[in-house]
């Protein structure tokens, strides 16, 4: 079945989630508490100062199955770009609540559903540089809700297990076209990315049984050549779905490392790197298996 056969077929049930959605989206956004005069570890660890809306009408990718692109509906500016890629037999619902949580603190996100919830990392890199490629071109369609808010200059990507696997291996071949990395528990044996050159952060479990650190995780991050920042970040006793949905009592953690990487590296905003390499990361290091920087 083609594309735009399961689109159309799934179109109209997937409309009316989507109205839901859009409402609980925006009632769900938050604002930073007046005052501050910069971002704090609370303000990080909570939905940002933005309304979202979220929407799946847009011209479909062979690389991918659907997705859903979440933005921020009263963000100033232009925006720049996550793509965001499920692992091995996951679907959106697994990992969409990074496409709401970004959003809020000012980002368009794409979520992926891979054309094969089986699909090995490979195919998954192509999805993710297909899902930069979308939201580059959403900021230049006609009738795109992002029709010129899109930076297309400033693209991140990122992805769980076997998308993460995905994250690294696009990152490994298209640095020049991106701007950071983070895949999260990543799945790729025998992975090498010497050729990264983006700002890459690994996010590892130190219980993980499905991706074990020592096979996967920490040779990816080993991998990756000096000269590019990186850093390593491995939660005691965290387990292979720490940065997924079901791990709630994990977002604020996770979320606060994801955001400081993207709002430094991404956007260039040096009050974020207190977050990465300072006393608010230092804050953190009991929960931390293990908490390493590169450059």
């Amino acid at each position: 079945m083609t594309n735009s056969s399961r689109y159309s077929l799934l179109r109209g049930s997937r409309l009316s989630l989507l109205a839901l959605l859009s409402v609980v989206l925006a009632a769900c956004a938050s604002t930073m508490n007046s005052g501050e005069d910069g971002p704090t570890v609370a303000s990080l660890s909570r939905s940002g100062p933005y309304q979202i809306r979220a929407y799946i009408s847009m011209p479909d990718a062979p690389e991918f199955a659907g997705a859903t692109i979440y933005y921020p509906l009263d963000a100033t500016g232009m925006l720049a770009g996550v793509a965001v890629a499920p692992g091995f037999t996951e679907k959106q619902r697994h990992i969409n609540w990074w496409g709401s949580l970004l959003a809020t603190h000012g980002y368009a996100v794409i979520i992926l559903d891979t054309n094969d919830p089986r699909e090995r990392p490979e195919a998954r890199a192509e999805a993710l540089m297909a899902g930069v490629r979308t939201l580059r071109a959403e900021g230049q369609r006609e009738g795109s809700p992002l029709n010129g808010r899109i930076d297309a200059s400033r693209m991140a990507i990122m992805g769980h297990s076997m998308g993460g696997g995905g994250a690294l291996l696009a990152a490994n071949a298209h640095s020049a076209e991106l701007s950071a990395a983070i895949p999260f528990t990543p799945w790729q044996p025998a992975g090498d990315f010497s050729t990264i050159t983006i700002p890459t952060l690994v996010i590892a479990g130190e219980a993980d049984t499905i991706a074990p650190v020592a096979e996967h995780a920490w040779p990816h991050y080993q991998s990756i050549p000096e000269g590019t920042p990186r850093a390593f970040l491995e939660l005691k006793a965290g387990d292979h779905f720490i940065a997924n949905n079901s791990a709630d009592q994990w977002h604020a953690l996770m979320g606060r490392y994801g955001i400081a990487w993207l709002k430094l590296y991404m956007d260039g905003d040096e009050r974020y790197r207190q977050f990465i390499d300072g006393p608010a990361r230092q804050a953190d290091d009991a929960l931390f298996s293990r908490y390493t920087l590169g450059e």
